[in-house]
């Protein structure tokens, strides 16, 4: 942790003493220094997401665990986002943060000298934090490779999106680094044009908010319009900066995840899990896009635990900060809900736990209150409402074509290659304007459905496990796994292509905790086996398919761009040693190192 500290104490330096300029960066020297500054940049993100964790935690009698121990540094960023804001009219944004941030790296150093990071964290907690960083250097190589499939929106630009499609939501959260680097209210013209077709109580701005600290500190200066220089791998409006912000944080998941499973069944199984989820094409691929839906659903896994060890109003509050980094948390409630109302072990049929839902919607108010009462009479989200009654873009179908839609959604997501054979020129999966070839549409699959999403090689011994899960938990499983999905399969009338990126985040990491549940309750029997730990192991090769068939089946196999060639070299190979280590670390995790409980 000192070495990142150092790191990422020399982004703010460069923020300072050279922050980066307009203009072409395609020399050799320039290249680097770019890389230099995405390698402090992300070490600054984990440094501020962490280090007022490691403090308290360094401070304070009662121990947080390791899944909590980014929420004082998130908290942080946000409250500091927020008072930047508000002064934004009489001291500059990156002062108030320098003045916040420079103080707590102090204090952080201080702690760690006196301390040592071996101290803060224990051994598995660190192995934790590895193995959900190697998953986040997967995602800085892919975001860092230039070279992007054709039709990708914004393509060339720094906000490009890396998927060959129309959704611009990886950027929505930036414009808060926008409107507070100006000092433009949330309801401004600035902020009108900004949000429009929408506007600004539409997505919850904790995570936007979050990252602009960290934008600022590394010397991005945000515009007030769109960001849409020409691409390069460190710019100077920020967004470079803002996008390794956002999937740092994205990587709580794993956390939460991780500390969920420990919670509910031994540290062995918490390890298979995070393996599994971090070796997932599916949550790689929604890390790199750069929307804060895995944030959100880390929030709905700690609402999970905390409703398990039936503290319901705790779990109701994290869902309405969920909420608040992105609407699609709610969907989480589903299953809390059951769970809340019957606990996961030894539920009483005859006794339902009244109380325990009551609290919980009382903590999720708290969230959603609050959100009406920050926009007042500016606040517009019937859109997610409408959801549930139209069917594509028919806003008013008849029952048959109600029903004929949330179907065709469900094959999407469950079946394995419906979506490119009969649903090829659906909008949702083609760039603007056009179709894409037979190879997007087959590597879309990673993102949208089920059985490509979780690793095509894995998805049948998934199936396996959710069936003796099923018999051995059914009342869990059918709280957590089967509701959810009917209920947002119920909900769900946007598009048919495949539900997982729509809003199954959080389903899909449960998926992945049964099956490290199951196995665990069994003695881990996969692990004993060469072979199936070369099927686990392989899913890592799926993650960097997705990361490079797009492009190279679009682009006659290039891997290298003419312009950036250092920084694509790099990029690949971040992506390649990150992924065999992950692999690596699979292959060599046997029972016998997960023999540990607790």
């Amino acid at each position: 942790m000192l070495g990142v500290w150092a790191v990422g104490a020399l982004a703010c330096v460069l923020g300072v003493a050279d922050p980066p300029s307009t203009g072409s960066h395609a020399t050799w020297d320039q290249e680097v220094i770019d890389l230099v500054r995405v390698a402090t940049t992300a070490a600054l993100a984990i440094t501020l997401l962490l280090g007022p964790g490691i403090l308290w935690r360094a401070a304070g009698e009662r121990r947080i665990g390791l899944a909590f121990l980014p929420l004082p540094g998130l908290a942080l960023l946000i409250v500091t986002a927020g008072v930047a804001w508000v002064l934004a009219g009489s001291v500059e944004p990156r002062v108030v943060c320098f003045a916040v941030f420079v103080p707590l790296l102090g204090l952080l150093l201080g702690g760690l000298i006196g301390a040592g990071s071996e101290n803060m964290l224990e051994p598995e907690e660190q192995r934790a934090l590895l193995i959900a960083g190697l998953a986040l250097g997967i995602a800085v190589g892919r975001s860092l490779w230039a070279l992007g499939p054709a039709g990708e929106l914004y393509a060339g630009g720094i906000s490009r999106t890396l998927v060959a499609e129309g959704r611009p939501d990886s950027r929505i959260p930036y414009l808060l680094p926008q409107l507070i680097a100006h000092g433009n209210g949330p309801y401004s013209p600035t902020a009108a044009s900004l949000f429009a077709p929408y506007n600004f109580s539409s997505r919850g701005p904790l995570a936007g908010m979050a990252s602009a600290p960290i934008v600022f500190m590394s010397g991005g200066h945000p515009p007030v319009g769109a960001p849409e220089l020409p691409w390069r791998p460190f710019d100077p409006q920020g967004f470079m900066a803002y996008r390794l912000a956002m999937m740092t944080f994205t990587c709580t998941v794993f956390l939460s995840l991780w500390e969920l499973v420990r919670r509910i069944g031994g540290v062995g199984a918490a390890r298979l899990a995070l393996l599994l989820a971090a070796t997932t094409p599916f949550f790689l691929h929604d890390i790199w896009f750069t929307w804060p839906k895995l944030l959100a659903a880390s929030f709905v896994l700690l609402a999970g635990l905390c409703i398990v060890e039936r503290r319901a109003l705790s779990s109701g509050l994290l869902v309405g900060i969920g909420y608040l980094m992105h609407p699609s948390a709610l969907m989480g409630l589903s299953g809390i809900g059951l769970l809340a109302v019957w606990s996961l072990k030894n539920a009483d049929w005859r006794r339902p736990d009244l109380k325990a839902a009551m609290l919980l919607a009382a903590g999720v108010t708290v969230g959603l209150l609050a959100w009406r009462f920050v926009n007042g009479s500016h606040y517009a989200q019937d859109d997610f409402f409408q959801y549930v009654t139209q069917a594509g873009f028919d806003l008013d179908p008849s029952l048959a074509r109600w029903v004929g839609f949330r179907l065709a959604s469900l094959g999407n997501t469950l079946l394995p290659m419906m979506l490119p054979l009969f649903f090829s020129s659906d909008i949702s999966i083609n760039p603007v304007g056009g179709i894409g070839s037979p190879a997007l549409h087959f590597f879309f699959q990673y993102w949208t459905g089920l059985p490509f999403g979780v690793g095509i090689v894995f998805f049948s011994l998934l199936l396996l496990s959710l069936w003796r899960a099923g018999r051995l938990w059914p009342w869990p499983i059918v709280a957590t796994v089967l509701v959810p999905l009917v209920s947002f399969t119920v909900y769900w009338g946007s598009s048919d292509t495949g539900m997982l990126r729509e809003g199954l985040q959080a389903w899909t990491l449960v998926l992945i905790a049964v099956v490290a549940l199951q196995q665990a309750e069994v003695g881990f029997p996969w692990l004993r086996l060469a072979p199936m730990r070369a099927i686990l192991a392989l899913r890592t090769g799926e993650v960097m398919a997705i990361a490079l068939g797009p492009v190279l089946a679009t682009d006659r196999f290039q891997l290298l761009s003419e312009t950036f060639t250092l920084n694509d070299v790099v990029a690949l190979l971040t992506m390649l040693s990150c992924s065999l280590v992950l692999a690596g670390v699979v292959w060599r995790t046997i029972p016998s190192h997960l023999d540990e409980r607790r």
